[in-house]
């Protein structure tokens, strides 16, 4: 007789290491803080060591006890659906619970939370999780749609008609708030939580595999028209041609080695040097030159942060013969084009001579 995903061993261990996360997660809810104190008051070590041992005990336990419940189901007469129905409760509950208080501290403002002292953060000093916060936090409708998403697929999993609905719902929300964890160094309890709750809601939808495989592989009626060599190359076709109109674009603008943050180290004007703190007396005292790899190019003035409204902008090309940059400063006209000598360049620093309007300028550049 084929076996059924309920007689499967791995199915009675996970969900009797389910059933204790969520025990465990109750009782620090509870009494969290408390138990922290006590044990940090060993010091740290103990308390991430009772951590590990608390681990290890919820191995220890589920494995035992469904090996135990794995033979017991060979018996006749041992009901284990009982005991599946009961434990998948427990997961669709805990999950839901979980899930629901993170859509809700998004709607109260607990989370992506506008935090002031971020606002004259420069963006580069800013960490990923900062990062995050922030671009989260910029649309507060935004998170209330991302909440109330969060909610309401909590609320399908508490009723198992609607169980397999909530879980599609929810698991690209949460597959995606994993890799945010993961690529943008968030904290690491955030990241273990997003895991017990993705892994979880992978599992209810592995449950329902029976009912979701007919939909997704049923058997299509064969198109009247019948391209069967056109067909495969067609498919190809799009692909390639979707590779294709990015490709070029990156063919046509390569990246340029001069690509970066330059630091204006030594400034000259008409033979006159530029003071530190020039900067505040013109915005045609620049500190800071960036370079971009599409041909743009900008010029501030404040060493600090990035004025748009005091900045310099433009575009450049680079003759590599003659080692110039042609740049044409936004507003001016075709025929304005000031050349660039460029020597010393090493990767790391480089001379600039040139004249801008009626200015004679020499620059020495150092790349951060």
């Amino acid at each position: 007789m084929t076996a059924t995903p309920r007689s499967y061993w791995f199915a009675k261990f996970f969900e009797c290491v389910y059933l204790l996360i969520a025990i465990y997660d109750c009782l620090m809810m509870m009494w969290g803080t408390l138990l922290y104190k006590l044990f940090t008051s060993f010091g740290d070590v103990s308390f991430a060591r009772l951590f590990t041992w608390i681990i290890i005990g919820m191995l220890i336990f589920s494995v035992v006890y469904s090996i135990y419940w794995n033979q017991k189901s060979k018996e006749e007469g041992f009901n284990s659906e009982i005991r599946h129905a009961f434990l998948r409760g427990v997961m669709r509950y805990f999950l839901a619970f979980q899930v629901s208080a993170y859509g809700f501290a998004k709607i109260l403002k607990t989370q992506f939370g506008h935090v002031y002292m971020r606002d004259n953060t420069p963006v580069g000093k800013l960490s990923g999780f900062d990062l995050t916060w922030n671009y989260f936090g910029h649309s507060y409708t935004f998170a209330i749609i991302l909440g109330l998403l969060q909610i309401g697929g909590s609320v399908m999993l508490l009723f198992r008609r609607t169980t397999l609905l909530g879980t599609c719902l929810l698991l690209p929300i949460m597959l995606n708030i994993v890799l945010i964890n993961v690529f943008y160094d968030i904290a690491i309890g955030a990241f273990i939580n997003s895991i017990i709750i993705t892994t979880g809601l992978l599992y209810l939808l592995l449950l329902r595999w029976p009912d979701i495989k007919p939909v997704l592989f049923k058997e299509v009626v064969k198109s009247p028209l019948r391209l069967s060599f056109a067909k495969p190359v067609l498919k190809l076709l799009v692909i390639v041609l979707a590779f294709y109109s990015i490709y070029r674009y990156v063919v046509a603008v390569p990246s340029s080695a001069f690509a970066g943050k330059w630091k204006i180290q030594q400034f000259i004007r008409n033979g006159k040097t530029i003071g530190e703190n020039d900067w505040m007396n013109g915005a045609q005292n620049w500190c800071y030159i960036y370079i971009e790899d599409d041909g743009r190019i900008s010029f501030c003035a404040n060493p600090y942060v990035f004025e748009a409204n005091r900045a310099w902008f433009g575009r450049y090309s680079y003759n590599a013969k003659q080692k110039t940059f042609d740049v044409h400063f936004d507003g001016g006209t075709n025929n304005n084009t000031t050349r660039v000598k460029i020597s010393n360049y090493n990767g790391k620093q480089m001379q600039w001579d040139t004249k801008v309007y009626d200015d004679t300028l020499k620059l020495k550049l150092v790349k951060e």
